[in-house]
């Protein structure tokens, strides 16, 4: 029942970046909800979830609208997996999240400006976006992120077990 439900959070967060948040411009930053998304499943149901869910997601972007693909959806997927890495053993309460959803937002731009600017050479697109706007998105994919968190503790069926 959880794969049901994890598709259909992945399919309006989908659905509402692409029509929605892309278009919504505050101050320079536009709202990233697959960051937010990727976060929250990875944290709340491990690795697998979060990363592969960015993984199609990043790609349907791509595809989409980006003249280099694959570059969201790796590093939608890299998000993922390290986020739920159980090397790295991040707590899943919501201050965690919220640490991770602002930390990611910048190695993301910064990940996607890079490989954009290896294909393409065009660096003015990060220098436009450098300092105040990605700060910007980075505070409102934390807001993001607490919605998320709320609905996927919420909906799911998170199984503990008692020793």
């Amino acid at each position: 029942m959880n794969k049901f439900k994890t598709l259909i959070v992945v399919f309006v967060s989908f659905i509402l970046q692409i029509t929605v948040f892309s278009k919504v411009d505050i101050f320079g930053a536009n709202i990233n909800l697959i960051i937010a998304m990727t976060i929250a499943l990875s944290l709340t149901l491990r690795p697998k979830t979060g990363a592969y869910s960015g993984l199609i997601v990043g790609l349907l972007e791509d595809l989409m609208f980006a003249d280099v693909i694959g570059i969201r959806a790796l590093s939608y997927f890299l998000i993922g997996t390290f986020v739920g890495n159980d090397r790295f053993r991040f707590k899943s309460d919501k201050n965690t999240g919220l640490l991770l959803s602002f930390v990611f937002t910048f190695i993301n731009f910064l990940f996607v400006g890079l490989i954009t600017y290896l294909f393409k050479g065009d660096l003015q697109v990060i220098k436009n976006y450098l300092f105040i706007p990605v700060i910007i998105e980075a505070i409102l994919n934390t807001v993001i992120y607490l919605i998320y968190h709320l609905v996927v503790n919420k909906i799911m069926y998170i199984p503990t077990y008692r020793i």
